[in-house]
């Protein structure tokens, strides 16, 4: 076999038995371990072949062909694939241009800098995994502009949307100053979490306010309805 990338399941981690691994196979044959892991990690050409010749679970992908590589993409862990780009960058293979699909638009990746791996979770053990892999104008477009966390373009408030939507602003009179001092700060879009800490601050600062107010002039009454969120025990 020649030009071929080999993946099987390799070695474990606390919590696993078991990891895909990879091992490739260049123009002229020539074995490389690309990763390997824990006791069944295959690190010599006589291990790849008698795997290659059992019937012990691996795949094998032939990358002169742009159509493997795309199913390697959306098939493959996104973890494994920016650490499969990352290899091929530092051992450039005659012949072969490996690149990454973008989890979103799909657009190819040649370039690793031009990638993010976000939604990372655990997986297992003392693991943890990401599901989604993205090219930098979908990481651009889908970060909030105040915590800097992905959320997805679809996901983010439109900060100049939400102040002119009257019906989404009327029942929350905090909603509509944090939308205006969102934008003040130079914000335009948001996720929802970062808008409700924004209005739950205002909030805060009204009752401050009310609260000296009320002490240094009588009113508010500090026992009037006004002052009754300072009487709740919860």
């Amino acid at each position: 076999m020649k030009n071929v990338l080999v993946q099987y399941q390799g070695g474990g981690y606390e919590g696993c038995f078991w990891e895909w691994n990879f091992f490739w196979l260049d123009k002229d044959g020539v074995f490389y371990d690309v990763f390997s892991s824990g006791r069944d990690g295959i690190t010599t050409d006589e291990q790849a072949k008698e795997l290659l010749g059992s019937g012990n679970t691996h795949y094998v992908y032939d990358l002169t062909d742009n159509k493997v590589i795309d199913e390697l993409s959306k098939e493959c862990n996104v973890v494994n694939l920016t650490d499969l780009l990352r290899w091929f960058e530092n051992n450039p293979q005659d012949g072969i241009k490996f690149y990454l699909q973008c989890s979103v638009c799909h657009e190819k990746i040649e370039d690793l800098s031009e990638c993010s791996l976000e939604n990372w979770h655990g997986c297992g053990g003392i693991m943890s995994t990401a599901d989604l892999l993205l090219c930098s104008d979908c990481l651009s477009l889908g970060t909030c502009d105040c915590c800097n966390e992905y959320i997805g373009e679809t996901d983010l408030l439109v900060l100049y949307h939400v102040e002119s939507d009257s019906e989404l602003v009327k029942d929350n009179k905090y909603l509509y100053p944090a939308v205006r001092a969102m934008i003040d700060e130079h914000f335009n879009d948001v996720c929802q979490y970062c808008l409700d800490y924004k209005a739950e601050q205002l909030k805060e600062m009204d009752k401050k306010d009310l609260l000296f107010r009320s002490l240094t002039t009588g009113k508010p009454d500090l026992f009037s309805n006004d002052m009754r969120w300072l009487h709740r025990m919860d």
